[in-house]
């Protein structure tokens, strides 16, 4: 440590330690004046066999060395080793941080024309202005909306602000790896963060996409956040919870989501009053040019952003239910697929003389967090059959939707489902909830649909209000309280194919139930039920 010059001091290091470098693990190191050094962290736990290379490093036996230059070594030891960790920890965060801006390198990337967007060619996104907007990031699906979410993107890659935080959510899905986009959002993630609180406000993440991408974009967010043992010394060290914010900090930090309607329904954007179609859906008139259709669209889009950004919007509080395994178990005992089959008006093949369902194991698992509702039986099949056959236009995927439910209606039931919900017990709270009296031998056969609404709108028609005397329920709507999205209850229903006409109308009787709601089907092997959340099924 006493040489001059730093090649000599990389030599004499190498050549006075490399003997310690290779003898493996050592133990603790002792302080000059008989008090103990703690080793790092990394080093816990490693023997450097000390004590065996003595006699090399001193020339001798271990037993000629006074027991000063032994305590003098341990020390010059001990640094050395803290020192290597230390410079290996840079050499991490150099790559890290070299990695990242490869990353970054490539979100820059604008392509060289884009005559097909629908904002225009020469569009751009409004200004960010900091302290009249809040630190606002975004995941966008580019497949939704028609492909807005794609224009979308591509006119973020046009301005600085967007460029850093306006994220395609399947790239971010699929480079989860050390320095790729998810490594990315977590440091603009925690600046955007850090920015609000210093405004005293809550950051914002626009989710774009269907109603699904609502809970994707809550799960890319705590993936973001998740802790990793392996590169605590790059901050994602356990703060105690699992992630690498505290209790405290995920609750003062935690971004408002802001939907923004890029699918068919848009149930969520509705519900929290930011839309029911994407900025810049169906603008103009029969006569209006393709540029005042584009510039109209622009208007759009960006007064949605202003208002998004705005730090006078309004943020409410949301309940979010998560599908997760019974209490007092470590996990749960179904198993998941998804449909399959051709595209068309009925996806079933024919097995055997009989029209049966073709099921395959499900890819990619969507995340079990559920925003704005959950059902069983009849609109998850629904759902389960339109996913074959999705459209690329909103208006079509809506077409598409009231075929699929004709074609159920009129249709055998194939031999994989039980007649109505038979062999499905649901309680809430502990209690028991369907099938409703079932002291009496009643059973779910005559019932189609069973589940709870977090938000009073789906499918863009239903809704949902307290259970009330049926002729209450026609002529007083005013005295019902409807579902809400935010007094941590389910709003449970259960309905017959006859029981809209009861209703006389699509405002659905709820009951309104503490959680948790636990399913169970009893129908057998080989048999199942359709279950869907948010769209998904």
């Amino acid at each position: 440590s006493q040489c001059e010059g730093t090649e000599m001091t990389s030599t004499a290091l190498g050549d006075f330690c490399s003997p310690l470098a290779l003898s493996v693990r050592a133990g603790r190191c002792l302080r000059p004046d008989g008090g103990r050094l703690q080793p790092s962290a990394s080093s816990e736990g490693m023997d450097l066999g000390f004590e065996q290379s003595l006699p090399t490093l001193l020339g001798g036996g271990a037993d000629e060395a006074s027991a000063k230059e032994v305590r003098l070594l341990r020390e010059y030891h001990c640094r050395w080793v803290r020192q290597l960790e230390g410079d290996q920890a840079v050499q991490r965060r150099d790559e890290l941080e070299r990695l990242m801006q490869q990353t970054r390198e490539r979100m820059r990337f604008e392509p060289p024309s884009m005559p097909g967007n629908r904002y225009g060619p020469d569009a751009t996104l409004p200004m960010f202005r900091p302290g009249w907007h809040v630190p606002t990031l975004a995941l966008i699906n580019p497949n939704s909306g028609a492909k807005a979410g794609a224009d979308i993107l591509t006119l973020a890659r046009k301005t600085p602000y967007y460029q850093r935080r306006f994220f395609n959510i399947l790239d971010v899905l699929r480079e989860t790896h050390r320095g790729g986009l998810l490594d990315v959002f977590r440091q603009e993630l925690v600046a955007a963060r850090d920015e609000a609180r210093a405004m005293g406000v809550r950051p914002r993440l626009v989710s774009g996409g269907g109603d699904g991408t609502g809970s994707f974009a809550l799960f890319i967010v705590f993936q973001a956040l998740q802790a990793d043992a392996s590169r605590e010394d790059e901050g994602l060290g356990d703060a105690g919870n699992g992630f690498i914010w505290s209790d405290d900090e995920l609750a003062e930090g935690f971004p408002a989501l802001a939907q923004m309607p890029l699918g068919s329904a848009n149930d969520f954007g509705h519900a929290v009053g930011l839309g029911h179609r994407y900025p810049g859906e169906g603008v103009g008139s029969f006569f209006s040019t393709s540029r005042q259709r584009a510039h109209a669209a622009l208007r759009q889009l960006a007064a949605w952003l202003e208002a998004t950004m705005g730090v006078g919007t309004q943020v409410a509080n949301f309940d979010v239910w998560g599908i997760m395994p019974p209490e007092g178990e470590e996990r749960c005992d179904f198993k998941v697929c998804e449909l399959g089959g051709e595209r068309g008006a009925d996806p079933r093949a024919s097995v055997d003389g009989v029209r049966q369902l073709v099921l395959k194991e499900a890819g990619l698992p969507v995340p079990f967090f559920c925003c704005l509702y959950f059902s069983i039986g009849f609109f998850a099949y629904m759902t389960a059959r339109f996913q074959v056959n999705r459209r690329t236009r909103p208006t079509y995927n809506k077409l598409e939707y009231c075929r699929q439910a004709l074609g159920i209606l009129f249709e055998r039931r194939p031999p994989q489902l039980s007649v109505g919900l038979d062999d499905l017990d649901i309680t809430c709270g502990g209690e028991e909830y369907f099938p409703p009296r079932r002291a009496q031998g009643n059973s779910g056969r005559r019932y189609q649909d069973v589940g709870f609404l977090n938000v009073n709108w789906q499918g863009g028609v239903g809704h949902g209000a307290d259970r009330a005397p049926r002729a209450a329920a026609c002529v007083a709507r005013g005295p019902r309280e409807p579902a809400k999205f935010n007094d941590g209850k389910a709003d449970m229903y259960r309905l017959k194919l006859s029981s809209p006409l009861r209703w006389f109308g699509t405002t659905r009787q709820t009951d309104k139930r503490d959680g948790p709601i636990t399913a169970t089907y009893s129908g057998g092997r080989g048999k199942g039920v359709f279950f869907q959340w948010d769209g998904e099924a």
